[in-house]
This record gives C-alpha cells, sequence and structure tokens, in this order.
C-alpha cells in the first residue's frame, strides 16, 4: 500500500489579487510539475493535490486529485473579484480534508492571501485558531504565506507559529519563493516519513 500525502493548498482570489493572477496561474501549474517530479522520484508515495480558491465565495477547483490526473490551471480557472472570507474558506478546507484522509495520511495545508480577513460569515478568527490548534496535534504540516504588513496580525488572531509562517512580496519572485517553500516542505515530509519506515 503507497504512502499517501495530502497538499491542501487554500489560494486568494479576491479582487486585490486581479494584478497577479497571470503570475498565480503559472506559479500553480509550476508547482505541479515540481509535485509531478517529485512523484517520479518516490513511486512509493501518492501526492494527492486539493485547491481551495477563495473571495467571498469558497470554491474547490480540485478535491484529493492524485498528481498524474490533475490538470493545469488556466485564466478562465482564476478570474479574482470580491472580498476576502479567508477563515471560512480555511474552516472549510480543514472539515474538507478531515473527511477525506485516512489515519496514516500526512497532510500538508497551505494558506496564501495578500490582505486580510473581512468577508467571513461561517468562522470566526477564534474557531480558526482551534482549529489550527487541532491540526498541529494530529501532525498537519501548515504553512502561511502573507504579506509583512500582515505577518503580525495574523500571528495574533490566528496563533500562527513563527515556523509557520513566511513573508513573501505579492510579485513574480514572491510567488517563486512560495512554490520553492512548499516543494521544499513535501520533500522534507516524505523524507521524514521514509525514515520512520
Amino acid at each position: 500500500m503507497k504512502n499517501t500525502i495530502h497538499y491542501a493548498f487554500i489560494l486568494d482570489q479576491s479582487g486585490s489579487m486581479k494584478m497577479l493572477a497571470k503570475e498565480v496561474v503559472s506559479g500553480f501549474n509550476e508547482q505541479v510539475e515540481m509535485i509531478r517530479v517529485i512523484k517520479k522520484k518516490e513511486q512509493e508515495f501518492d501526492l494527492k493535490i486539493t485547491l481551495c480558491t477563495f473571495n467571498d465565495k469558497i470554491g474547490f477547483r480540485y478535491v484529493a486529485q492524485s498528481i498524474n490526473k490533475l490538470n493545469k490551471l488556466n485564466q478562465i480557472d482564476y478570474q479574482p473579484h470580491s472580498c476576502t472570507a479567508l477563515y471560512d474558506a480555511m474552516g472549510i478546507t480543514i472539515q474538507k480534508m478531515e473527511t477525506i484522509i485516512k489515519p496514516a495520511d500526512k497532510v500538508f495545508l497551505a494558506i496564501f492571501t495578500d490582505g486580510l480577513e473581512n468577508a467571513s460569515t461561517d468562522f470566526s478568527a477564534s474557531d480558526i485558531q482551534k482549529k489550527l490548534a487541532q491540526v498541529n496535534e494530529k501532525g498537519w504540516q501548515v504553512k502561511f504565506f502573507c504579506q509583512d504588513e500582515d505577518n503580525l496580525f495574523y500571528k495574533q488572531h490566528l496563533g500562527v507559529m513563527d515556523s509557520q509562517m513566511m513573508t513573501v512580496s505579492l510579485n513574480e519572485d514572491g510567488l517563486n519563493a512560495m512554490e520553492t517553500e512548499i516543494c521544499y516542505c513535501l520533500n522534507e515530509m516524505i523524507n521524514t516519513k521514509k525514515s520512520q519506515q
């Protein structure tokens, strides 16, 4: 039986992301290609991707999709507009992953936002702080990507640890740095799992 690693990416699709739409699409597709390379090298691992995009609505482009069957994003798939329901996106994604994963599965949860929460109706900061504490207890890997000026806000309001936070600039270089960090984290998870076997 293969080892399964779930990579869930929560991606901001609010209006302020409009100027970066092209870079976000190409950056995600480059992530997919890098993960395919990892998968080819690590045949005993099954890498499954969940992509949640959010503005004032929450949507899932992929749910636990095997990397081998994943289609690339295009500009029609990602059209930023409206507000930022980050807490709802995080809460709904965590709940969805909890129903999908099996006890032996590993989970890497990555969150990218370019601004502050302003539209959630179902989850509060306190709710998400509790959920993050719960998934940390379960051994999920969590990485939160945001601008420097939002870094302290999310640490204080969501309890995101320093080790889970990465500041990125809102340009192609920043997105490339995020992509590199995500692939590094996935490789680390695989190496850790292999060393435990």
